[in-house]
């Protein structure tokens, strides 16, 4: 998914379901943004460091963040590399990781691989 088609998914999701406002879902992205961002910063220092145990958390973590966005997709992403982490396969889980951050660039124009 490219960033702008998840940013937009996402402020639809948040008017259309968690019926916010204009306003109010620009402000709810923000947070996220600095939500997501921690979260895959935590998680390329534990694929980093090759700490399958912090990098599964954080993974599961960003999981429900992403399915809190309407972003079911790059949840399935997270959950993979979850499962890759856990399996010991950091090689996949760094791929992952950048595909995942560059699909959440866009969001609030906040978040960088």
């Amino acid at each position: 998914m490219n960033p702008a088609e998840a940013r937009r998914r996402a402020q639809d999701f948040l008017r259309r379901k968690q019926l916010l406002s204009a306003v109010e879902a620009e402000q709810a992205l923000g947070v996220a943004a600095a939500v997501l961002g921690e979260s895959l910063a935590r998680l390329a220092a534990a694929a980093g460091a090759r700490d399958g145990k912090t990098c599964a958390e954080a993974a599961h973590g960003l999981k429900g963040n992403l399915l809190n966005l309407g972003l079911p997709e790059l949840a399935q992403a997270a959950q993979a590399i979850q499962d890759q982490a856990q399996t010991g396969d950091f090689q996949a889980v760094t791929t992952a990781i950048s595909a995942l951050g560059a699909s959440l660039a866009d969001m609030a124009g906040t978040i960088r691989d």
